[in-house]
């Protein structure tokens, strides 16, 4: 092996061989790689060799200046094989663009973007080639500046070629410096949680990656808890460069002494999470997850509950003190709480389902900011899912306990429903059924248990086999149409709410009071509906595609930048 003498001479002298860790033998497939950096006015060439598969042996280095001993006597890092490499490159601060046309490119828009000879400031993305980051691309131009001293927010072409190289270099040293520039905006040394948030929200931002973006918070967490145990709110830039650099052997080690591997980990290609020993704790990151991602849905879904409960319990109480009590006990209490949750849900079912008054709604005020008004439909079934509750509660405890209870009371039990049900007490079960109250009860029963039936997705969609009877009865048709029987329920459920055997107040009648303006609303939905219908409509473009429809799994795209979402 050749002996060099920092200088770029042929040494006279012999120093005490350096072992380098084995990089594997001379021979094979694999291929050795090297590398040298340097400048005119550098003191010192390093030359870097890779050898593959053997040891190598360095002799006679002599350094020529004092500055270049310290150098060589301070720990160096393998970079080849840095735990953070693919790190760095997963998180893509630098957009792949950047440095790609070469700097006549970058000259080129410099010149056509330039006033009085200077780039500035908001310009600098689109100037480099950063188009559509121009946040991050202004979060680039200040860390560039701040480490050179730069304070005005202009550049001229020399200092934006000394910018446009350091990107450019896609070296991991020079990606990781430019990290650590990026993240010490006040340059003091030490880096906030909130700094490590901004830098991973935007370098997502810039590559498109929406989900490291929204977890954002989680992996600045991660970082802090890894590197700031005293819970000081800062970390100190070292602590972050020796952990980006440290070797597989030695994150192993430290892992093995402190137990804690979740920065590594969590800053991977794909930044996944590290699991958390801790079952509480994983359960506790995965609710505060679901609840960021859902609170509009859960604030409105947690509204409708407490509404529902309130009305049950308070008709159940109305009822717990009247006379009827003493002979229907909990099942008429029960029944008629069910009923005044059944009016508030008949009629509440209507509003998500009125698209126009939505869509009103959405675009003209700021009420969607709070209110998931996209999940119209969804909220739909839910309330859905309240009134089929609703009815078995309601149906169920009339007919199986209500009634006969009554049948069966005594002479003097009955006394005090006289004024209810007649001098005659009921002579049999049929006088329930046939009264009013009765068979427009079941009717509905029935009309709601075909349209609910056939809303379900596995008949909406039809997806019953070819051989089944029922498959020419199912489908989004059978949907729809049945999905109007509802108009006649909704008939039904108003003489329905009139012919109460235990209210004979026309003002405690209140089920008309509920669905009054719900069916006002979406009746009136449904008239601009069938006038919008004749609506003349403009074609102004048409394509006829003749060949096969392009089938995603057929072809391959060269990269998402194809689709428009």
């Amino acid at each position: 092996m050749a002996d060099i003498e920092a200088g770029g001479k042929p040494a006279t002298e012999s120093d005490t061989a350096t072992l380098i860790p084995n990089s594997g033998n001379l021979e094979g497939s694999s291929k050795a790689t090297k590398t040298c950096r340097f400048k005119d006015d550098d003191e010192v060439v390093e030359i870097t060799l890779d050898v593959q598969r053997d040891s190598a042996s360095v002799q006679a280095v002599r350094p020529v200046a004092a500055e270049a001993a310290v150098a060589a006597a301070r720990k160096r890092y393998d970079r080849s094989k840095s735990t953070a490499a693919v790190a760095l490159k997963g998180l893509q601060f630098v957009t792949a663009k950047v440095g790609s046309d070469g700097w006549a490119a970058v000259e080129k828009r410099f010149n056509h973007l330039q006033v009085d000879g200077v780039l500035l400031r908001s310009r600098f993305g689109k100037c480099i080639g950063m188009d559509g980051s121009d946040e991050f691309a202004v979060q680039m131009f200040d860390a560039l500046a701040r480490k050179r001293g730069i304070v005005k927010e202009v550049l001229t072409k020399p200092e934006l070629k000394e910018f446009w190289e350091q990107l450019s270099d896609q070296g991991f040293d020079n990606r990781l410096q430019t990290f650590i520039d990026m993240v010490d905006k006040n340059a003091d040394g030490r880096i906030t949680v909130e700094e490590v948030k901004e830098i991973i929200a935007l370098s997502a931002s810039a590559n498109k990656l929406s989900k490291i973006k929204e977890r954002a918070d989680e992996y600045a967490a991660l970082i802090m808890e890894e590197l700031d145990p005293k819970n000081l709110g800062y970390i100190e830039l070292e602590s972050l460069e020796s952990l980006l650099l440290q070797t597989p052997s030695e994150a192993v080690a430290r892992s093995t002494i402190t137990h804690s591997s979740k920065l590594s980990k969590a800053l991977s290609m794909r930044l996944a999470p590290s699991k958390d020993t801790s079952p509480l704790r994983h359960y506790w990151l995965q609710f505060t997850f679901f609840v960021e991602e859902n609170w509009k849905r859960i604030w409105v879904a947690a509204l409708w509950i407490s509404i529902c409960i309130a009305l049950f319990v308070w008709k159940f109480i109305q009822y717990r003190n009247r006379a009827v009590f003493n002979i229907m006990g909990y099942c008429v209490a029960t029944a008629k709480g069910a009923a005044e949750t059944l009016k508030f849900n008949m009629a509440l079912v209507l509003f998500p389902v009125c698209r126009n008054t939505i869509t009103w709604i959405r675009s003209k005020t700021k009420i969607g900011a709070v209110v998931p008004f996209n999940d119209n439909i969804n909220f739909h079934k839910v309330i859905a899912a309240g009134v089929a509750v609703g009815v078995v509660l309601h149906a169920g405890a009339h007919l199986t306990c209500d009634f006969p209870l009554l049948l069966h009371a005594s002479d003097a039990k009955y006394e005090p429903m006289k004024p209810f049900f007649g001098e005659t007490r009921p002579p049999n079960y049929w006088w329930f059924v046939k009264g009013t109250a009765g068979w427009t009860g079941i009717v509905m029963v029935v009309l709601m248990s075909i349209s609910f039936v056939l809303a379900q997705p596995w008949f909406r969609r039809n997806k019953l086999k070819d051989t089944n009877p029922l498959k020419k009865m199912t489908g989004f048709n059978a949907f729809w149409f049945t999905h109007h029987l509802f108009a006649i329920v909704y008939a039904l459920l108003i003489v329905h709410g009139t012919s109460l055997y235990l209210t004979k107040e026309w003002y405690k009648k209140t089920t008309w009071m509920y669905i009054a303006y719900p069916v006002f609303l979406y009746s009136c939905e449904r008239i601009v509906r069938l006038f919008r219908r004749h609506d003349s409509v403009k074609i102004q473009k048409c394509t006829l595609i003749c060949a096969k429809p392009f089938n995603m799994g057929d072809g391959l795209l060269n990269s998402k930048e194809a689709l428009n979402y």
